[in-house]
């Protein structure tokens, strides 16, 4: 009796000392000093890594848009070019935006088709190298936003969609202008005139009756670069420009999705520098209550880098000294944030990173769970 009594007992010190090595190994890098100007999120803290989304050999895996479809299935609009290009390949002819799909948010995701290359455009002598894929589904319809290439010598790029009755297509060109959607305005009065980066980065929602496209736009330098929109009666445009930027950044931002929460709406965007939100490499997490004003005052820490989520200290000074794996950014910056909706609420995120924590040689994306409570 004494020795059952014995056991029982140091059993449940055993669970309490389990548990409390769980919750600091869950922790233990978000509890890092970190000088942030804006708190952390609810889903900041809590976020999980599950692994790779989509991984492979042959190719560097940018960026990502995951939707669920009709079919049940989890699916991923994602950028990609051949390995052997490495990272510069995302500007050139074999950029391709490709379609992946999987039975749950959590993947593995299978290739199913490339949805839009180069030589897919009109004009591929003036439109290449399609990037920065936005699915969203809106009046019964799939649009897949891009941006593509437009000069040779310099990183100028414009927006354009293409629409499809089903998630697995045909795609087509929307619009009147060959899928074009947004550019720079021509007044040299108008904020986004000259702009040295065009209008990228795009993001998508429909609000009341009217539909908005988010783009990035910026002069005279990149870094000046804010958020702006582009709205229109029908979905298929044409698009008018926002008169002023719609974001205060104080330095550069990019990589928006939009999404709306409730009554709220939201935009994730990445704080390339730091300088917004206090810490190199943070997502951030903005919030408005009209969708058409975001202030930094009311925004916070979305996610933090991969490095915060996996590995201990000891194991990303491994990874960092494996000289074949990738690296973009020694921080683990992650890119492209993209949430997965479940009956309306984010229960997964979905980015790039800097780093490939699985020790390869070319660019993964990877997968979150997330708590979302209520963006708080």
């Amino acid at each position: 009796m004494n020795k059952n009594i014995s056991l029982i007992v140091l059993l449940a010190i055993f669970s309490i000392s389990t548990l409390k090595a769980q919750t600091s190994q869950s922790t233990k890098v978000l509890s890092k000093e970190k000088t942030t100007k804006m708190p952390l999120s609810h889903m900041a803290q809590t976020a999980k890594l599950i692994g790779p989304a989509i991984s492979d050999p042959n190719w560097y895996n940018w960026c990502v848009s995951p939707i669920k479809g009709k079919d049940g299935k989890i699916h991923i609009f994602g950028s990609r070019w051949p390995a052997k290009e490495q990272m510069d390949g995302w500007m050139g002819k074999n950029a391709e935006i490709a379609h992946f799909v999987s039975d749950k948010p959590e993947g593995p995701f299978k290739y199913v088709s490339t949805v839009l290359k180069s030589s897919d455009f009109p004009h591929p002598d003036k439109m290449w190298a399609p990037h920065n894929p936005r699915i969203e589904y809106v009046d019964g319809k799939y649009i897949l936003l891009y941006i593509f290439q437009t000069q040779k010598d310099k990183a100028l790029m414009y927006t354009g969609m293409m629409i499809a009755d089903d998630i697995n297509g045909p795609w087509r060109f929307a619009g009147k202008n060959d899928g074009l959607m947004v550019e720079n305005s021509k007044d040299p009065k108008h904020w986004t005139y000259g702009g040295v980066i065009g209008t990228d980065n795009p993001a998508f929602m429909k609000i009341g009756k009217k539909y908005y496209i988010y783009f990035k736009s910026g002069m005279p330098t990149q870094r000046t670069a804010k958020y702006g929109y582009a709205v229109a009666d029908n979905l298929e445009g044409p698009y008018t420009l926002s008169d002023h930027p719609i974001t205060d950044n104080i330095d550069y931002i990019e990589d928006a999705m939009a999404f709306k929460v409730k009554n709220e709406y939201f935009l994730l965007t990445t704080d390339n520098y730091g300088t917004n939100s206090g810490t190199f490499g943070n997502i951030i997490l903005w919030k408005s209550k009209t969708g058409l004003d975001f202030k930094l005052a009311d925004a916070k820490v979305g996610m933090r880098t991969i490095l915060d989520y996996w590995g201990t200290p000891e194991d990303h000074k491994k990874l960092l000294q494996n000289e074949k794996h990738f690296e973009y950014s020694s921080s683990g910056k992650l890119e492209r944030p993209a949430v997965l909706l479940i009956d309306g609420i984010p229960a997964y995120f979905y980015a790039s990173a800097g780093l490939n924590v699985s020790g390869g040689e070319n660019a993964e994306t990877y997968v979150f769970k997330i708590d979302w409570a209520n963006g708080n």
